[in-house]
């Protein structure tokens, strides 16, 4: 608890959740979606009896630490059980939009990504009832899947090695770290960088040539584009405007970063050089985000305004040029659950097929439970 005028803050009480104050009660969320009520005095911070649960089963996204509730002054509560808007299915689709395969069942997925050589798939996994995220790998080949990680903290987005045999990602095990791990987990996770307080780093892409990591760097005042050596050692900035950067893809022959920037206050994909930015070149027209190379260099994809995949052709020969973006068909992918939440797709090699984490609409929406009094009942 703090004073909206600045100052000392004051420590309330643990939780993973955001809080709601009402008329003399603390709203918050405790472990395994339970969402109690504990008398406290607004004006010392001080907990003056013991929580009492008000809501079982409360929906609750880890990546953000949310709790689907809320309270009104007069003590009427209103809160979710529902999951179904997170929930979705990686599909195969080809560049017509037509359906032509699934990876697994119905969950709450982010960021695919497609190792290079195309057997393996890694995704980020949400586990409601363990309220945790962790990577998983499945084997296209064999459609089998394996957990990877198994920190008790958000482990998210899929970065491979150019090899397919080494997977960098990002942790909140120990503040913000960014690990690299051998794909058959016999080693332990390397820890290339590690950040204390609120700025946090997300791996984006890694080059042929294995030796940068490419990284999304997020603040307070927006987020950059930084390399890491894959070998380790100090980070540099590669593109830091007054605007925020995100989706940093290297091209396939290191010459070219592919990036989406809301520099004109719109969302749009843009090319410059690499390793050093110099010059940039606009790819989307109308807006854009989630850019993606073909294997070869050859055609870039984004994601429009309105969730349209769009292709790009585009030559690296000697000075960059780009074509006339065409839409492909429309992803109706999930909407991003959390900041860590960067890519809805990937594409193959031959970009012939797309790996999209479809939405899922449920079939019986749930109502949201209403209790009146509830701080009345919670005196009981």
């Amino acid at each position: 608890m703090g004073s909206l005028k600045g100052g000392e803050k004051k420590f309330v009480e643990h939780s993973l959740s955001n809080p709601s104050y009402a008329n003399g009660y603390l709203f918050y969320m405790r472990d395994q979606r339970t969402l109690v009520a504990v008398p406290m005095d607004a004006g010392t911070g001080q907990l003056t009896g013991e929580p009492r649960v008000v809501g079982e089963g409360v929906t609750f996204q880890p990546s953000t630490y949310w709790g689907s509730f809320t309270v009104s002054e007069g003590g009427t509560l209103v809160y979710s059980t529902a999951t179904g808007s997170t929930l979705s299915l990686l599909t195969w689709f080809d560049r017509t939009g037509k359906t032509v395969g699934r990876v697994g069942d119905v969950g709450v997925y982010a960021n695919p990504s497609l190792s290079p050589d195309g057997r393996l798939l890694g995704v980020d996994v949400t586990d409601i009832k363990a309220n945790n995220v962790d990577i998983w790998i499945t084997d296209l080949q064999k459609g089998t899947s394996t957990r990877f990680t198994f920190d008790p903290a958000e482990d998210v987005a899929t970065t491979w090695s150019p090899d397919s045999n080494a997977i960098a990602y990002r942790s909140a095990i120990a503040g913000i770290t960014l690990h690299t791990k051998n794909v058959r987990g016999l080693d332990p996770p390397k820890v290339m960088v590690q950040h204390q307080g609120q700025d946090d780093i997300v791996p984006n892409s890694w080059t042929r040539d294995g030796k940068v990591i490419g990284t999304l760097q997020m603040a307070a005042g927006g987020s950059d584009l930084v390399l890491l050596p894959a070998a380790g050692g100090q980070e540099t900035a590669f593109l830091s405007t007054k605007a925020s950067e995100t989706n940093g893809m290297i091209s396939p022959d290191n010459k070219w970063m592919a990036y989406a920037s809301n520099e004109t206050g719109d969302w749009e994909v843009y090319v410059t050089t690499y390793p050093n930015a110099a010059g940039k070149w606009q790819i989307s027209r109308g807006g854009g985000t989630e850019p993606r190379w073909r294997g070869d260099g050859k055609e870039l994809f984004y994601v429009a305004p309105g969730g349209m995949l769009t292709a790009v052709p585009v030559s690296g020969e000697g000075t960059f040029s780009s074509g006339t973006p065409a839409p492909l068909f429309q992803l109706h992918a999930r909407s991003p659950i959390s900041s860590t939440d960067l890519f809805s797709y990937d594409v193959s090699k031959d970009g012939s097929r797309f790996i999209v984490n479809r939405f899922v609409r449920p079939d019986h929406p749930s109502a949201p439970t209403i209790v009146l009094n509830a701080i009345a009942d919670s005196r009981k």
